[in-house]
């Protein structure tokens, strides 16, 4: 079988391509203004010096931010469930991961096929990502790169008072007029990022083995924090930032083999100083029914169908990172109208941690 994975991130774009589940050649570039133009540069970038052309793949699969814009997919299946079919290939025993992508972090659990069981993700704002880890550099005067290895030369972390992009950046601004070491803010910064995505990780529940994925793996010295604060050793494939689009390319050979997509529960929200706030829809449960959309005087929900899957409940895009002042909570929300999205789903699959 000859197939291919995109993976359209919001900084960087990924491709995987498989022969007979063996990986025969792998890209990552930047993300251009165009989804479609990156997915078909990303996958010219792949075939080259192949031999093998575009209608030569049997089945091609995105996944990504952009992956409903890639026109030679014949399917486009969520990043959550591709980073749990990457890591699973590498690490069979792995059942916990955390995906530290561009513009947002991911807790997954998964079992022992690959399979999503529970995630959450923290997309309220840029913190503790690629894209804010950047920013900081950037101020810093240095490579993403070389931020990890700095970190770890450390001899004084400094303390953050947040880690939202635009605050931590005037911290750190601050911090090196008066002279403090690059070393000694990038450990701090580590330090509050590592902190933040371990409540996330402990949202769905840390049990062995633990795997990180996404280009924020890469840095070192993130990845020493991580250690500490979950206190295992995770578990890195030879290049974790490929993952999505190896997941997307086991999931084009999945489709040949005629296997079906399997549910999850899905999590939308975020913790904060002010607490947790989370839906959750368990798709086990959900028939799709539409209910819920109705009810919802935010007009949070959608019903779509993905990867070939029945349709489901789920947050509409535009409004997922906006939950947090368009959504009042199950309560709240009850007090002022007859029924809520949780009361009006006749299955009992979504519920609110407001």
């Amino acid at each position: 079988m000859l197939v291919a994975g995109i993976d359209i991130g919001s900084r960087a774009a990924k491709g995987v391509l498989l022969r007979d589940n063996e990986i025969i050649s792998q890209v990552i570039g930047d993300t251009l203004a165009e989804s479609v133009r990156t997915s078909e540069a990303t996958m010219e970038t792949l075939l080259a010096g192949t031999g093998i052309s575009l209608a030569d793949l049997e089945f091609v699969v995105a996944t990504g931010y952009g992956r409903v814009l890639v026109p030679f997919a014949k399917e486009n299946i969520s990043e959550i469930s591709c980073h749990a079919r990457g890591v699973n290939w590498y690490f069979p025993g792995v059942r916990t991961i955390l995906d530290m992508g561009g513009q947002d972090s991911k807790a997954i659990s998964v079992d022992g096929q690959g399979r999503v069981t529970n995630f959450v993700m923290n997309d309220k704002c840029a913190g503790g990502t690629g894209r804010f880890l950047e920013m900081i550099a950037e101020v810093l005067g240095v490579s993403l790169e070389e931020s990890g290895r700095l970190a770890l030369e450390s001899r004084n972390t400094i303390p953050f008072n947040t880690i939202c992009a635009v605050f931590a950046k005037t911290e750190a601004i601050a911090y090196r007029r008066q002279g403090v070491a690059k070393s000694d803010i990038l450990a701090g910064l580590n330090d509050a990022i590592s902190q933040r995505s371990h409540n996330l990780l402990k949202r769905v529940g840390i049990a062995p083995d633990f795997a990180i994925s996404g280009g924020i793996s890469k840095n070192k010295g993130m990845v020493a924090r991580l250690t500490d604060k979950v206190g295992m050793e995770p578990k890195l494939s030879p290049d974790p930032q490929i993952i999505g689009a190896l997941g997307a390319a086991l999931f084009a050979t999945a489709r040949l083999e005629g296997k079906e997509p399997e549910a999850a529960k899905v999590q939308y929200g975020y913790d904060d100083a002010t607490g947790s706030y989370y839906i959750t829809v368990d798709e086990a449960l959900c028939d799709g029914c539409g209910d819920c959309v109705t009810a919802c005087p935010a007009e949070l929900w959608v019903v779509l169908s993905e990867s070939g899957a029945k349709p489901k409940a789920r947050i509409k895009e535009v409004r997922r990172k906006k939950i947090s002042y368009l959504c009042p909570g199950h309560e709240t929300c009850r007090a002022d109208i007859d029924t809520t999205c949780q009361v009006a789903c006749p299955k009992h699959a979504i519920s609110h941690s407001w």
